[in-house]
């Protein structure tokens, strides 16, 4: 059975990263390659998201993903703060899991709202 960290970096990072994707593009009107630079990424792994090749289990987590945290996250990283990334990974993954993530540390209460 995978561990907690296991299942974080196969499913959630992958579905908080498509739900940011997502909300950059159809809220903030970005391009494919703005999206790339703000989030850390390639352009072509941008597209992969856009273009729906992720698994059917990533699908399920990012339809769980709290869209309010998704919403205050995209805004953040439309103003320039590139760590809300990180910080959003963080939020999503700890309202989803409670295997007691010791990164959950490093996202301060307040970064998302």
């Amino acid at each position: 059975m995978a561990s907690g960290y296991e299942k974080a970096n196969r499913e959630i990072v992958p579905a908080v990263r498509y739900a940011l994707i997502k909300a950059l593009k159809t809220r903030y009107n970005k391009r494919e390659e703005e999206i790339a630079r703000e989030l850390g990424m390639t352009q072509a792994a941008i597209s992969k998201y856009l273009n729906g090749r992720l698994s059917e289990k990533v699908r399920a987590v990012e339809r769980r993903i709290d869209r309010s945290t998704i919403d205050v996250c995209a805004k953040n990283i439309i103003e320039g703060n590139r760590d809300m990334v990180g910080v959003c990974i963080c939020r999503v993954c700890n309202k989803l899991n409670d295997f007691g993530c010791s990164f959950s540390k490093a996202a301060p209460a307040s970064a998302t709202g």
